[in-house]
């Protein structure tokens, strides 16, 4: 037993991968998602409007509650409440504080506003509504100072105590959340799960598909083919993206169905984007199948690939609660601008005006990813005793 015991640890240490994963990728997970691991958001960016829009901002940025909380991105008196739900739409900041029209001479700060932010981030959404009942509670302890010191100087001078009242500090009157009224968890998480699944199927199963070729022997005989190495890939990978295409439409039909997800924009440019992303996670796939000699490398390599996707991609942790150094690797995976698209699509009803950046860094990924890939299946191939 302990020749075999010994035996066991000089193969562990003669592959170098995995000795590498065991030691080496936890440290790294550790130190990467502990960072990550964040609900709250700190900071959020507001766009003010309407009539008075300057002087409101400039008691925001006075109001020691809304300095600590809020990024004023944006100041525009000529548009109107109306243009709140475009702004969010589009994602030009995460709240719009409208200044309502003809305010009372003593109207607190919050009486002069009137706040709209986007349910489709839900961790966002409550950011907000917290920074602005924060507001509303030292404005309403303001007004009480007030109160005491009117009602002082009037009993000192023998005269009547003024009439004030303090703010309600209702946040439901004071910030409407658009999109997903109800905060609902399901709605924000179903888009990124369709991705999610897409990226599984992707990434794992064609990888392993793949090196299945190797482990059987048949990657030699694709090798004396007349075949280029960009139609074998293509000729492997139409069964899994036919398959990914199927299982994502059941899952977002299953998600508005069961969850009550709406779907309030575009079918096909929801369809594009889901095009698009497959392209992406199956030349992850081939790249994997690539670089791996057996389906154990294949699974290992695959995993490395996903599980940051789950948790760095704003899925489950916001994106803006992220440290910049590690918040800059959610940016570079595919599943955080499918997930940003898709809740556009299905929540926001945005088009491919406000969408087209992040669809273009899905196509470019795409052009990359399946570039290194046909080039790593060529070397594959060439190892394999084919010339290309």
């Amino acid at each position: 037993m302990r020749a075999l015991i010994m035996k066991e640890f000089r193969e562990l240490f003669r592959d170098r991968r995995t000795l590498a994963m065991l030691i080496a990728l936890p440290v790294v997970m550790l130190v990467i998602f502990g960072y990550a691991a964040n609900f709250s958001v700190d900071r959020v960016s507001v766009a003010v409007v309407g009539p008075g829009a300057e002087s409101l901002a400039e008691d925001l940025a006075d109001s020691d509650a809304a300095s600590e909380r809020i990024d004023i991105v944006a100041v525009d008196s000529s548009l109107a409440a109306q243009d709140a739900e475009r702004l969010l739409r589009d994602r030009e900041s995460d709240a719009v504080i409208a200044a309502l029209p003809d305010p009372a001479e003593d109207a607190s700060l919050v009486d002069r506003m009137h706040v709209y932010t986007d349910g489709s981030s839900l961790f966002v959404a409550q950011a907000v509504e917290a920074t602005f009942l924060r507001i509303a509670a030292e404005d309403g302890m303001d007004r009480i100072a007030q109160i005491e010191e009117a009602v002082e100087e009037a009993l000192a001078g023998g005269g009547r105590p003024p009439e004030l009242s303090a703010p309600d500090l209702d946040a439901d009157d004071l910030v409407t959340v658009l999109f997903n009224p109800d905060l609902e968890t399901s709605w924000v998480m179903v888009p990124g799960l369709i991705g999610l699944i897409l990226t599984f199927i992707g990434t794992l199963i064609t990888s392993i598909g793949l090196v299945r070729e190797r482990e059987t022997g048949t990657l030699e005989q694709l090798a004396v083919m007349p075949l280029r190495p960009s139609a074998i890939i293509l000729g492997k990978i139409v069964p899994y993206f036919l398959l990914a295409v199927v299982d994502m439409a059941a899952v977002t039909a299953l998600g508005v169905w069961l969850f009550g997800v709406p779907f309030v924009g575009s079918v096909w440019l929801f369809g594009l984007t889901a095009v698009v992303f497959c392209f992406v996670v199956l030349g992850l796939g081939v790249l994997v199948s690539s670089v791996s000699q057996n389906t154990g490398q294949a699974i290992q390599l695959a995993i490395m690939f996903v599980v940051p996707q789950v948790l760095l991609s704003g899925l489950i942790f916001p994106l803006e609660s992220m440290p910049p150094g590690i918040g800059w690797i959610g940016y570079a995976l595919p599943l955080t601008w499918f997930n940003e698209i898709a809740q556009g699509v299905l929540l926001r009803g945005a088009g491919l005006d406000s969408l087209w950046p992040p669809l273009a860094i899905l196509a470019g990924m795409a052009v990359l990813v399946f570039g290194a890939a046909t080039a790593a299946m060529r070397r594959s191939l060439t190892r394999g005793g084919g010339r290309r």
